[in-house]
């Protein structure tokens, strides 16, 4: 079989009442909480509640974008229903929602959901082939599933990993779409999609010019309450500098060696 659902056990889980409840409870517990949040109506509480992740959680890096990716696609997990067990032939076996997915080597084929909540939830308990067959047929990525290549991403998607190693993922390499996403990655994934898709990630902290790129440089304040990287085009530098307060003007002008025009009050 393609799929890789635990059984939920009677003695064990007598509040279980389906093979994803299982899943979920088992090996992601943030999505739990936010599952549980948005049948509550407080999708907005879970994703504020759990931007950043704590550095025990070594796959935490996908669980923000997780959610983001749950939000953005305008599903609600409560509407969230059990995935169909069984092999399938053709489309007409399947809810409306879902398509008849098939291995290459058509060895197995089960019914995939087209939603993003439900293809996040199910996606990464199945194996390699139903995955990359599924991304390819939906155009959804599966940003709860560790990377291993770019071959298992979608086109326009690198599969960018931490140094350590400890978790990998995959990554738009467009811009517009990296943007939005960046900024919610632990630091040292940032650094490392930043790095790989050659993206600055706008309005998140930098702490040195590694973490800019197209000839953008790190301005801290003195008193490094923050850094950010900045272009030092005059044009871009005076058109930007205007929202800047002052103590990070200040240090964004000694780096750029360009003065800002606008007039900015003591305070601000």
């Amino acid at each position: 079989s393609g799929s890789k659902t635990p059984l939920c056990p009677s003695s064990t889980c007598s509040q279980c009442s389906s093979p994803i409840a299982m899943m979920k409870l088992h090996r992601y517990p943030l999505l739990v909480a936010a599952t549980a949040a948005v049948a509550h109506g407080t999708l907005e509480a879970a994703l504020s509640s759990d931007n950043e992740c704590s550095g025990e959680d070594s796959e935490c890096s996908l669980n923000a974008l997780q959610l983001q990716a749950m939000a953005s696609g305008g599903d609600s997990a409560g509407d969230v229903s059990d995935p169909p067990t069984g092999r399938c032939y053709a489309d007409t076996d399947c809810p409306s929602d879902r398509r008849c997915i098939s291995k290459p080597d058509n060895s197995w084929a089960q019914c995939v959901p087209q939603r993003q909540a439900e293809f996040q939830q199910e996606c990464q308990y199945w194996d390699l082939p139903l995955r990359q067959a599924a991304v390819q047929a939906t155009n959804l990525q599966c940003l709860s599933a560790k990377c291993q290549s770019d071959s298992e991403c979608g086109a326009g998607w690198s599969c960018v990993s931490k140094t350590d190693g400890s978790w990998a993922q995959c990554v738009p390499q467009a811009f517009h779409s990296f943007r939005k996403q960046c900024q919610k990655w632990e630091d040292d994934f940032r650094l490392a999609a930043i790095k790989a898709v050659n993206h600055n990630c706008p309005d998140t902290r930098c702490y040195s010019d590694e973490w800019c790129v197209r000839g953008a440089k790190c301005a801290m304040q003195e008193d490094a309450g923050w850094g950010q990287c900045i272009s030092c085009h005059q044009k871009s530098f005076q058109y930007n500098c205007y929202s800047w307060k002052a103590g990070f003007a200040e240090a964004a002008e000694q780096v750029c060696g360009h003065k800002c025009k606008h007039i900015r009050e003591v305070g601000e």
